[in-house]
């Protein structure tokens, strides 16, 4: 994923771990993660403050405010964001497609195309439902490799996964 990382770290999109390394096996927050999708999309800063955990003194309070402003997360709850909560495969998959319709991008697939592109997964009934679209639309526009056996909805996604999928994205949506 190295192309990757380089191509977003060279447009400020993504940045390292403040120590001089990237840790392309480490996971993300989700706070992380709305601050590149955020920055990827060039997307103007909201200063809303939704969620209770997320206060307008944070780093990342302008980046949250903005990805739920523009649809592209969720809290874990009505007034709990969980910035430093671990993102998911599945929950990234979803941010990504959500990212995907702002660029313009047809996300939108039927159940049945939805269950053809996650059938090919050994563990695809794992995923949760609300994820599944987002997860079959990646697979489909080719933002998420669909070589693995499995799609590990529920793990972890690891910093370079995350730079992968938004590279991805953003090279499909002309705008990298």
């Amino acid at each position: 994923n190295r192309p990757a990382i380089e191509a977003l770290a060279a447009r400020g999109i993504i940045n390292g771990m403040g120590d001089g390394t990237f840790g392309p096996d480490k996971t993300m927050t989700r706070a992380q993660f709305a601050a590149i999708v955020v920055r990827g999309l060039g997307l103007p800063q909201q200063a809303v403050t939704v969620f209770d955990d997320v206060t307008a003194k944070d780093w990342y309070a302008p980046y949250v405010g903005t990805a739920y402003t523009y649809g592209i997360v969720n809290g874990r709850s009505a007034d709990t964001f969980d910035p430093n909560g671990t993102i998911t495969r599945q929950e990234a998959a979803l941010m990504v497609a959500r990212a995907a319709k702002l660029c313009g991008m047809d996300t939108e697939l039927s159940s049945l195309a939805v269950r053809d592109v996650l059938a090919q997964f050994t563990d695809y009934v794992t995923a949760a439902d609300w994820a599944r679209a987002g997860l079959a639309f990646c697979y489909q526009a080719d933002i998420l490799d669909d070589s693995a056996l499995e799609i590990r909805p529920k793990a972890a996604i690891l910093r370079c996964e995350i730079a992968q999928m938004l590279c991805n994205l953003l090279g499909t949506a002309q705008l990298l």
